[in-house]
Protein backbone atom coordinates (compact mmCIF):
# COMPACT_ATOMS: atom_id res chain seq x y z
CA UNK A 1 0.00 0.00 0.00
CA UNK A 2 2.72 2.33 0.64
CA UNK A 3 4.49 1.90 -2.81
CA UNK A 4 0.70 2.40 -4.18
CA UNK A 5 0.29 6.07 -2.15
CA UNK A 6 3.61 6.82 -3.63
CA UNK A 7 2.83 5.92 -7.21
CA UNK A 8 -0.64 7.77 -7.36
CA UNK A 9 1.21 10.44 -5.65
CA UNK A 10 4.00 10.45 -8.35
CA UNK A 11 1.60 10.38 -11.19
CA UNK A 12 -0.79 13.62 -9.88
CA UNK A 13 2.66 15.31 -9.79
CA UNK A 14 3.47 14.68 -13.31
CA UNK A 15 -0.21 15.82 -14.32
CA UNK A 16 -0.22 18.98 -12.78
CA UNK A 17 3.24 19.60 -13.58
CA UNK A 18 2.43 18.50 -17.80
CA UNK A 19 -1.23 20.85 -17.51
CA UNK A 20 1.43 24.01 -15.73
CA UNK A 21 3.68 23.58 -18.58
CA UNK A 22 1.48 22.70 -21.61
CA UNK A 23 0.24 26.55 -21.62
CA UNK A 24 3.44 28.25 -21.41
CA UNK A 25 4.01 30.99 -23.49
CA UNK A 26 7.19 33.00 -25.45
CA UNK A 27 8.71 35.85 -23.51
CA UNK A 28 9.45 38.46 -25.22
CA UNK A 29 13.09 39.91 -25.38
CA UNK A 30 14.08 43.05 -27.31
CA UNK A 31 17.57 42.24 -26.84
CA UNK A 32 18.20 39.07 -28.57
CA UNK A 33 21.68 38.27 -27.51
CA UNK A 34 23.03 38.01 -23.85
CA UNK A 35 26.38 37.32 -22.54
CA UNK A 36 27.20 35.41 -19.18
CA UNK A 37 30.30 36.11 -17.26
CA UNK A 38 31.86 32.49 -15.73
CA UNK A 39 34.79 31.92 -14.32
CA UNK A 40 35.20 28.00 -15.07
CA UNK A 41 35.13 26.69 -18.37
CA UNK A 42 34.88 23.16 -19.11
CA UNK A 43 37.84 20.89 -19.85
CA UNK A 44 35.80 19.02 -22.83
CA UNK A 45 32.25 19.24 -23.56
CA UNK A 46 31.99 15.41 -23.38
CA UNK A 47 29.61 15.35 -19.98
CA UNK A 48 29.99 11.18 -20.89
CA UNK A 49 33.29 11.27 -19.86
CA UNK A 50 34.06 14.48 -17.74
CA UNK A 51 32.72 15.26 -14.17
CA UNK A 52 33.46 18.37 -14.45
CA UNK A 53 30.74 20.71 -13.55
CA UNK A 54 30.84 23.67 -15.77
CA UNK A 55 29.81 21.09 -18.90
CA UNK A 56 26.26 20.41 -17.43
CA UNK A 57 26.10 24.33 -16.57
CA UNK A 58 26.09 25.18 -20.36
CA UNK A 59 24.57 22.50 -22.19
CA UNK A 60 22.06 20.49 -19.64
CA UNK A 61 18.65 21.98 -20.70
CA UNK A 62 19.88 24.54 -23.27
CA UNK A 63 21.44 22.37 -25.66
CA UNK A 64 20.55 18.74 -24.25
CA UNK A 65 17.51 17.87 -22.58
CA UNK A 66 16.22 14.54 -20.56
CA UNK A 67 13.28 12.79 -20.48
CA UNK A 68 12.73 14.76 -16.96
CA UNK A 69 13.96 17.65 -15.92
CA UNK A 70 14.34 19.67 -12.07
CA UNK A 71 12.78 23.05 -11.85
CA UNK A 72 14.02 25.85 -9.43
CA UNK A 73 12.48 24.87 -6.25
CA UNK A 74 14.00 21.13 -7.08
CA UNK A 75 11.14 19.35 -8.44
CA UNK A 76 11.09 17.16 -11.25
CA UNK A 77 8.80 18.17 -14.11
CA UNK A 78 8.16 16.18 -17.90
CA UNK A 79 10.87 16.95 -20.47
CA UNK A 80 11.36 14.89 -23.37
CA UNK A 81 8.98 12.27 -22.12
CA UNK A 82 5.70 14.08 -21.92
CA UNK A 83 4.25 11.31 -18.58
CA UNK A 84 5.01 8.70 -17.50
CA UNK A 85 3.58 5.50 -15.46
CA UNK A 86 5.47 2.87 -12.99
CA UNK A 87 4.03 -0.24 -12.01
CA UNK A 88 2.96 -1.58 -8.89
CA UNK A 89 6.12 -2.95 -7.75
CA UNK A 90 8.08 -0.25 -8.51
CA UNK A 91 10.28 -1.96 -10.53
CA UNK A 92 9.06 -0.70 -14.69
CA UNK A 93 8.90 3.10 -15.84
CA UNK A 94 6.95 3.73 -19.11
CA UNK A 95 7.70 6.76 -20.56
CA UNK A 96 5.64 8.47 -23.81
CA UNK A 97 7.73 10.07 -25.46
CA UNK A 98 7.31 14.31 -27.12
CA UNK A 99 7.63 14.71 -30.99
CA UNK A 100 10.73 15.87 -31.69
CA UNK A 101 14.36 16.73 -33.26
CA UNK A 102 18.09 16.72 -33.09
CA UNK A 103 19.66 19.63 -34.12
CA UNK A 104 21.08 17.83 -37.18
CA UNK A 105 17.72 16.98 -38.15
CA UNK A 106 17.31 13.28 -36.59
CA UNK A 107 14.13 12.65 -35.38
CA UNK A 108 13.88 11.79 -31.61
CA UNK A 109 12.87 8.52 -31.23
CA UNK A 110 12.83 5.81 -28.38
CA UNK A 111 15.85 3.94 -29.76
CA UNK A 112 17.69 7.13 -28.93
CA UNK A 113 16.86 6.58 -25.08
CA UNK A 114 17.41 2.99 -25.05
CA UNK A 115 21.33 4.12 -27.12
CA UNK A 116 21.66 6.86 -24.37
CA UNK A 117 20.85 4.78 -20.77
CA UNK A 118 22.98 1.89 -21.69
CA UNK A 119 25.83 3.89 -23.17
CA UNK A 120 25.83 5.02 -19.04
CA UNK A 121 25.37 1.89 -17.66
CA UNK A 122 26.37 -0.81 -20.59
CA UNK A 123 29.79 -2.60 -19.99
CA UNK A 124 32.80 -0.78 -20.61
CA UNK A 125 30.96 2.53 -20.15
CA UNK A 126 33.71 5.13 -18.23
CA UNK A 127 30.82 7.48 -17.26
CA UNK A 128 31.41 9.66 -14.29
CA UNK A 129 27.75 9.02 -12.90
CA UNK A 130 27.27 5.50 -13.92
CA UNK A 131 26.63 4.25 -10.34
CA UNK A 132 23.68 6.58 -10.12
CA UNK A 133 21.84 4.84 -12.73
CA UNK A 134 23.19 1.43 -11.57
CA UNK A 135 19.39 -0.07 -10.92
CA UNK A 136 18.62 -0.40 -14.03
CA UNK A 137 18.69 -3.46 -15.37
CA UNK A 138 17.26 -2.74 -19.08
CA UNK A 139 15.64 -0.19 -21.41
CA UNK A 140 13.70 -0.54 -24.48
CA UNK A 141 11.98 0.73 -27.07
CA UNK A 142 8.33 -0.62 -27.01
CA UNK A 143 7.79 1.36 -30.13
CA UNK A 144 9.41 5.29 -31.50
CA UNK A 145 7.37 6.85 -28.82
CA UNK A 146 7.14 4.19 -25.91
CA UNK A 147 10.08 3.16 -23.40
CA UNK A 148 10.54 0.99 -21.06
CA UNK A 149 13.11 0.64 -18.30
CA UNK A 150 13.31 -1.79 -15.93
CA UNK A 151 14.94 -2.21 -12.48
CA UNK A 152 16.37 -4.44 -10.19
CA UNK A 153 14.35 -2.86 -7.62
CA UNK A 154 12.78 -0.05 -6.89
CA UNK A 155 14.68 3.07 -6.66
CA UNK A 156 13.48 6.42 -5.00
CA UNK A 157 16.36 8.24 -6.64
CA UNK A 158 16.61 7.48 -10.26
CA UNK A 159 14.21 9.73 -11.81
CA UNK A 160 15.89 12.46 -9.93
CA UNK A 161 19.20 11.22 -11.29
CA UNK A 162 17.43 11.15 -14.67
CA UNK A 163 16.96 14.93 -14.62
CA UNK A 164 20.98 15.31 -14.47
CA UNK A 165 24.00 15.00 -17.14
CA UNK A 166 23.64 11.54 -17.20
CA UNK A 167 20.13 11.31 -18.19
CA UNK A 168 20.46 13.55 -21.31
CA UNK A 169 20.12 11.89 -24.14
CA UNK A 170 22.44 11.88 -27.34
CA UNK A 171 21.96 11.51 -31.02
CA UNK A 172 23.51 8.60 -31.84
CA UNK A 173 25.32 9.95 -35.34
CA UNK A 174 26.84 12.41 -33.61
CA UNK A 175 28.65 11.29 -30.87
CA UNK A 176 31.83 10.64 -32.33
CA UNK A 177 32.11 14.47 -31.87
CA UNK A 178 30.47 14.76 -28.85
CA UNK A 179 34.05 16.62 -26.80
CA UNK A 180 33.42 19.15 -29.46
CA UNK A 181 30.14 19.47 -31.31
CA UNK A 182 27.24 18.52 -28.70
CA UNK A 183 24.34 17.92 -30.61
CA UNK A 184 20.75 17.54 -28.72
CA UNK A 185 17.16 18.03 -28.61
CA UNK A 186 16.71 21.39 -26.52
CA UNK A 187 15.88 24.77 -27.83
CA UNK A 188 19.88 26.30 -28.37
CA UNK A 189 22.04 24.47 -30.63
CA UNK A 190 26.43 24.76 -29.91
CA UNK A 191 27.91 27.28 -32.69
CA UNK A 192 30.94 27.58 -31.59
CA UNK A 193 33.70 27.52 -28.84
CA UNK A 194 37.16 29.78 -28.63
CA UNK A 195 39.22 27.61 -26.32
CA UNK A 196 40.13 29.83 -23.38
CA UNK A 197 37.56 32.57 -24.11
CA UNK A 198 33.85 31.90 -24.78
CA UNK A 199 31.24 29.16 -25.95
CA UNK A 200 28.30 30.56 -27.94
CA UNK A 201 24.52 29.24 -28.22
CA UNK A 202 22.22 30.36 -31.15
CA UNK A 203 18.25 29.43 -30.68
CA UNK A 204 17.28 26.32 -32.34
CA UNK A 205 14.78 27.13 -34.97
CA UNK A 206 12.58 24.21 -35.40
CA UNK A 207 12.79 23.61 -31.23
CA UNK A 208 10.02 21.31 -30.53
CA UNK A 209 8.57 22.90 -27.69
CA UNK A 210 8.55 26.74 -26.15
CA UNK A 211 10.94 28.53 -28.21
CA UNK A 212 13.39 30.53 -26.10
CA UNK A 213 13.33 34.06 -25.92
CA UNK A 214 17.08 34.62 -26.79
CA UNK A 215 18.59 33.91 -29.81
CA UNK A 216 22.52 33.66 -29.33
CA UNK A 217 23.57 33.20 -25.43
CA UNK A 218 27.31 33.94 -24.90
CA UNK A 219 29.29 32.36 -22.00
CA UNK A 220 32.70 34.71 -21.36
CA UNK A 221 35.54 32.20 -19.20
CA UNK A 222 37.30 34.60 -17.68
CA UNK A 223 39.45 33.08 -14.29
CA UNK A 224 40.41 36.18 -12.24
CA UNK A 225 37.06 36.95 -9.93
CA UNK A 226 38.54 41.14 -10.28
CA UNK A 227 39.03 40.94 -13.62
CA UNK A 228 35.10 38.71 -14.12
CA UNK A 229 33.74 41.64 -11.70
CA UNK A 230 35.57 44.55 -13.80
CA UNK A 231 34.01 43.32 -16.83
CA UNK A 232 30.35 43.64 -15.55
CA UNK A 233 30.76 46.83 -13.95
CA UNK A 234 32.11 48.10 -17.61
CA UNK A 235 29.24 46.48 -19.81
CA UNK A 236 30.64 43.67 -21.55
CA UNK A 237 29.16 41.10 -19.99
CA UNK A 238 25.14 41.17 -18.95
CA UNK A 239 24.83 38.41 -16.28
CA UNK A 240 27.66 37.57 -13.43
CA UNK A 241 26.86 33.86 -12.93
CA UNK A 242 28.21 32.39 -9.68
CA UNK A 243 30.32 35.12 -7.81
CA UNK A 244 33.44 33.38 -6.63
CA UNK A 245 34.66 37.06 -4.94
CA UNK A 246 31.42 37.42 -2.22
CA UNK A 247 33.33 41.14 -1.58
CA UNK A 248 33.42 42.22 -4.83
CA UNK A 249 29.15 42.07 -5.03
CA UNK A 250 29.29 45.35 -3.07
CA UNK A 251 30.44 47.02 -6.68
CA UNK A 252 26.47 46.31 -7.19
CA UNK A 253 24.43 46.39 -4.48
CA UNK A 254 22.38 49.29 -4.16
CA UNK A 255 23.16 50.49 -7.78
CA UNK A 256 19.78 50.51 -9.98
CA UNK A 257 21.52 49.31 -13.25
CA UNK A 258 22.30 46.11 -11.81
CA UNK A 259 20.12 43.16 -9.81
CA UNK A 260 21.73 40.94 -6.82
CA UNK A 261 20.77 37.35 -6.37
CA UNK A 262 21.65 35.03 -3.46
CA UNK A 263 20.39 31.62 -4.36
CA UNK A 264 20.35 28.06 -2.18
CA UNK A 265 23.05 25.42 -4.23
CA UNK A 266 23.71 21.91 -3.37
CA UNK A 267 27.09 22.97 -3.29
CA UNK A 268 29.10 21.45 -0.15
CA UNK A 269 32.57 22.34 0.56
CA UNK A 270 34.50 20.00 1.11
CA UNK A 271 37.98 19.28 2.62
CA UNK A 272 38.58 16.03 0.48
CA UNK A 273 40.49 13.20 2.70
CA UNK A 274 42.21 10.42 0.74
CA UNK A 275 42.15 7.79 3.43
CA UNK A 276 43.92 5.53 1.03
CA UNK A 277 47.32 7.22 2.45
CA UNK A 278 48.76 6.45 6.07
CA UNK A 279 48.07 7.62 8.30
CA UNK A 280 44.92 9.14 7.13
CA UNK A 281 43.67 5.60 7.26
CA UNK A 282 43.51 6.65 10.71
CA UNK A 283 40.14 7.49 12.61
CA UNK A 284 41.79 9.45 15.20
CA UNK A 285 43.93 11.60 12.33
CA UNK A 286 40.77 12.21 10.88
CA UNK A 287 38.61 13.32 13.69
CA UNK A 288 41.35 15.37 14.97
CA UNK A 289 41.91 17.66 11.43
CA UNK A 290 37.45 17.52 11.50
CA UNK A 291 38.66 19.14 15.16
CA UNK A 292 41.37 21.06 14.32
CA UNK A 293 39.13 23.30 12.05
CA UNK A 294 37.43 26.61 12.64
CA UNK A 295 34.58 26.31 10.01
CA UNK A 296 32.86 29.83 10.59
CA UNK A 297 36.46 31.37 10.47
CA UNK A 298 36.86 29.98 6.81
CA UNK A 299 33.07 31.12 5.75
CA UNK A 300 34.46 34.86 6.95
CA UNK A 301 37.80 34.70 5.81
CA UNK A 302 37.59 32.67 2.46
CA UNK A 303 33.69 33.86 1.53
CA UNK A 304 33.19 36.97 3.13
CA UNK A 305 30.65 35.71 5.78
CA UNK A 306 28.41 33.88 2.86
CA UNK A 307 27.83 29.83 3.07
CA UNK A 308 26.17 27.89 5.81
CA UNK A 309 28.06 25.67 7.64
CA UNK A 310 27.24 21.85 7.48
CA UNK A 311 27.93 18.92 9.35
CA UNK A 312 27.81 16.54 6.59
CA UNK A 313 27.59 15.49 3.16
CA UNK A 314 24.07 17.13 2.62
CA UNK A 315 22.72 20.20 2.26
CA UNK A 316 19.29 22.01 3.29
CA UNK A 317 17.90 21.07 0.09
CA UNK A 318 17.92 17.56 0.64
CA UNK A 319 14.79 16.18 2.25
CA UNK A 320 17.08 13.90 4.68
CA UNK A 321 19.30 17.09 5.61
CA UNK A 322 20.38 16.21 9.25
CA UNK A 323 22.22 19.22 11.16
CA UNK A 324 25.46 18.12 12.51
CA UNK A 325 27.82 20.70 12.79
CA UNK A 326 28.22 20.33 16.44
CA UNK A 327 29.87 16.77 15.76
CA UNK A 328 33.19 18.27 15.78
CA UNK A 329 33.26 21.58 17.65
CA UNK A 330 36.53 23.57 17.04
CA UNK A 331 38.84 22.19 19.36
CA UNK A 332 42.82 22.92 18.63
CA UNK A 333 43.75 21.01 22.27
CA UNK A 334 41.60 17.70 21.38
CA UNK A 335 42.80 17.48 17.97
CA UNK A 336 46.39 17.05 19.37
CA UNK A 337 45.58 15.01 22.12
CA UNK A 338 43.84 12.47 18.98
CA UNK A 339 47.09 13.33 17.07
CA UNK A 340 48.98 12.12 20.36
CA UNK A 341 46.81 8.93 20.56
CA UNK A 342 47.46 8.17 16.89
CA UNK A 343 50.97 8.38 17.80
CA UNK A 344 51.45 10.78 15.14
CA UNK A 345 54.35 13.45 15.22
CA UNK A 346 55.88 15.71 12.72
CA UNK A 347 53.32 14.76 9.91
CA UNK A 348 53.12 16.38 6.33
CA UNK A 349 50.23 16.30 4.41
CA UNK A 350 49.62 18.03 0.26
CA UNK A 351 46.72 19.93 -0.32
CA UNK A 352 45.82 20.27 -4.34
CA UNK A 353 43.71 23.07 -4.66
CA UNK A 354 42.09 23.97 -8.23
CA UNK A 355 41.46 27.29 -9.10
CA UNK A 356 38.34 28.83 -7.25
CA UNK A 357 38.47 31.56 -4.72
CA UNK A 358 36.85 29.52 -2.27
CA UNK A 359 39.61 26.33 -2.47
CA UNK A 360 42.69 29.08 -2.26
CA UNK A 361 41.60 30.57 0.29
CA UNK A 362 40.43 28.26 2.29
CA UNK A 363 43.04 26.25 1.70
CA UNK A 364 45.40 29.20 2.98
CA UNK A 365 43.09 29.22 6.47
CA UNK A 366 43.12 24.89 6.83
CA UNK A 367 46.60 25.42 6.40
CA UNK A 368 47.24 27.52 8.77
CA UNK A 369 44.64 25.82 11.00
CA UNK A 370 46.36 22.50 10.83
CA UNK A 371 49.33 23.49 11.56
CA UNK A 372 48.18 25.21 15.01
CA UNK A 373 47.70 21.39 15.72
CA UNK A 374 50.93 20.54 14.51
CA UNK A 375 50.20 19.25 11.18
CA UNK A 376 52.40 20.78 8.39
CA UNK A 377 50.80 21.03 5.00
CA UNK A 378 52.34 21.98 1.45
CA UNK A 379 50.38 23.36 -0.61
CA UNK A 380 49.51 23.05 -4.40
CA UNK A 381 47.28 25.75 -6.53
CA UNK A 382 46.74 23.99 -9.39
CA UNK A 383 44.70 23.99 -12.71
CA UNK A 384 41.40 22.31 -13.48
CA UNK A 385 42.93 19.89 -15.34
CA UNK A 386 45.24 18.89 -12.73
CA UNK A 387 42.87 18.32 -10.57
CA UNK A 388 40.86 16.33 -12.23
CA UNK A 389 44.51 13.89 -13.24
CA UNK A 390 45.61 14.12 -9.81
CA UNK A 391 43.16 14.15 -7.54
CA UNK A 392 39.75 13.11 -8.78
CA UNK A 393 41.32 10.44 -10.83
CA UNK A 394 44.86 9.35 -9.76
CA UNK A 395 44.51 9.41 -5.87
CA UNK A 396 47.53 11.72 -6.21
CA UNK A 397 46.87 13.82 -2.94
CA UNK A 398 46.41 13.63 0.82
CA UNK A 399 43.79 17.05 0.61
CA UNK A 400 42.07 19.01 -1.52
CA UNK A 401 38.95 21.56 -1.06
CA UNK A 402 36.25 21.25 -3.42
CA UNK A 403 32.43 22.19 -3.85
CA UNK A 404 30.67 19.03 -4.22
CA UNK A 405 27.48 20.82 -6.62
CA UNK A 406 25.89 17.34 -7.67
CA UNK A 407 22.85 17.07 -6.20
CA UNK A 408 22.17 14.01 -3.48
CA UNK A 409 25.43 12.37 -4.09
CA UNK A 410 25.55 11.02 -0.80
CA UNK A 411 25.55 7.88 -3.11
CA UNK A 412 29.34 8.32 -3.12
CA UNK A 413 30.19 7.33 -0.05
CA UNK A 414 29.13 3.67 -1.07
CA UNK A 415 32.20 3.77 -3.86
CA UNK A 416 35.07 2.88 -2.23
CA UNK A 417 36.66 3.31 -5.87
CA UNK A 418 35.68 7.28 -5.08
CA UNK A 419 38.49 9.70 -5.10
CA UNK A 420 38.37 9.96 -1.28
CA UNK A 421 38.76 5.97 -0.51
CA UNK A 422 35.86 5.83 2.05
CA UNK A 423 35.28 2.20 2.54
CA UNK A 424 32.28 1.65 5.14
CA UNK A 425 30.16 -1.61 3.90
CA UNK A 426 27.15 -1.03 6.42
CA UNK A 427 26.83 2.37 5.05
CA UNK A 428 27.16 0.90 0.80
CA UNK A 429 24.44 -1.42 2.56
CA UNK A 430 22.48 1.88 4.04
CA UNK A 431 22.49 3.31 0.93
CA UNK A 432 21.13 0.70 -1.40
CA UNK A 433 18.45 0.07 1.31
CA UNK A 434 16.97 3.98 1.26
CA UNK A 435 17.33 3.91 -2.42
CA UNK A 436 14.73 1.00 -2.42
CA UNK A 437 12.89 2.19 0.14
CA UNK A 438 9.19 3.70 -0.83
CA UNK A 439 8.49 4.99 2.09
CA UNK A 440 9.59 8.09 2.69
CA UNK A 441 9.69 8.99 5.92
CA UNK A 442 11.47 5.30 6.48
CA UNK A 443 13.87 6.27 3.49
CA UNK A 444 15.18 9.65 5.22
CA UNK A 445 15.57 8.11 8.52
CA UNK A 446 17.90 5.67 6.95
CA UNK A 447 19.33 9.07 5.04
CA UNK A 448 20.03 10.02 8.52
CA UNK A 449 21.56 6.96 9.85
CA UNK A 450 23.74 7.34 6.72
CA UNK A 451 25.01 10.90 7.34
CA UNK A 452 25.48 10.30 10.83
CA UNK A 453 27.87 7.55 10.42
CA UNK A 454 30.37 9.02 7.72
CA UNK A 455 30.90 11.87 9.82
CA UNK A 456 31.38 9.64 12.87
CA UNK A 457 33.91 8.20 10.76
CA UNK A 458 35.22 11.61 9.66
CA UNK A 459 35.16 10.31 5.89
CA UNK A 460 35.70 14.74 5.23
CA UNK A 461 35.80 17.29 6.70
CA UNK A 462 32.54 19.53 5.45
CA UNK A 463 33.40 23.00 5.30
CA UNK A 464 30.27 24.94 4.25
CA UNK A 465 27.20 25.17 1.93
CA UNK A 466 28.19 27.39 -1.04
CA UNK A 467 25.53 29.80 -2.31
CA UNK A 468 24.78 30.80 -5.14
CA UNK A 469 25.63 34.11 -6.11
CA UNK A 470 24.70 36.16 -9.16
CA UNK A 471 24.52 39.92 -10.62
CA UNK A 472 22.22 40.62 -13.52
CA UNK A 473 21.77 43.48 -15.94
CA UNK A 474 18.67 45.76 -14.85
CA UNK A 475 16.29 44.59 -17.76
CA UNK A 476 17.24 40.93 -17.29
CA UNK A 477 13.86 38.90 -16.24
CA UNK A 478 14.03 34.60 -16.33
CA UNK A 479 16.99 34.54 -14.46
CA UNK A 480 17.07 31.80 -12.21
CA UNK A 481 18.94 32.05 -8.74
CA UNK A 482 18.70 28.70 -7.17
CA UNK A 483 20.75 26.05 -8.54
CA UNK A 484 19.16 22.23 -7.30
CA UNK A 485 20.97 20.63 -9.79
CA UNK A 486 23.95 21.63 -12.54
CA UNK A 487 22.26 23.34 -15.29
CA UNK A 488 22.54 26.76 -15.77
CA UNK A 489 18.98 27.31 -17.56
CA UNK A 490 18.86 29.55 -19.49
CA UNK A 491 15.70 28.81 -22.22
CA UNK A 492 13.79 31.60 -20.12
CA UNK A 493 16.35 34.38 -20.40
CA UNK A 494 14.94 37.39 -21.74
CA UNK A 495 16.58 41.34 -21.89
CA UNK A 496 14.53 44.58 -21.87
CA UNK A 497 16.84 47.06 -20.73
Amino acid sequence: MKLRRFVALISVMVLLAAACGGGAETAVSAQKDVTIGLQLEPPTLDLTTSPAAGIPQVLLYNVYEGLVKLDEAGAIQPLLAESWELNDDGTEYTFSLVEAQFHNSDPFTADDVVFSINNVIGEGSEHPFKETLSSIRSVEAVDDRTVRITLSAFSANLLFFLTQGQGVILNQNAIADIATNPVGTGPFMFDNQVPGDSITLVANPDYWGTPAPLEQVTYRYINDPNALNNAMLAGDIDILAGVSAPELLESFEGNSDFEVFTGLTNGEVTLAINAANPPLDDLRVRQAINTAIDGQAIIDGAYFGYGTPIGSHTTPLDPYYVDLTDVYPYDPDAARALLADAGVEDLTLRILLPPVSYATRGGEIVASQLEDVGINVEISNVEWSVWLDDVFNGDNYDLSIVAHVEPRDIGQYGNPDYYWAYDNPDVAAMLAQADAEPDEATRNAIYSDIQRQITADAANAWLFLLPSLSVTKAGISGFIANAPGLSLDITQLAFNP
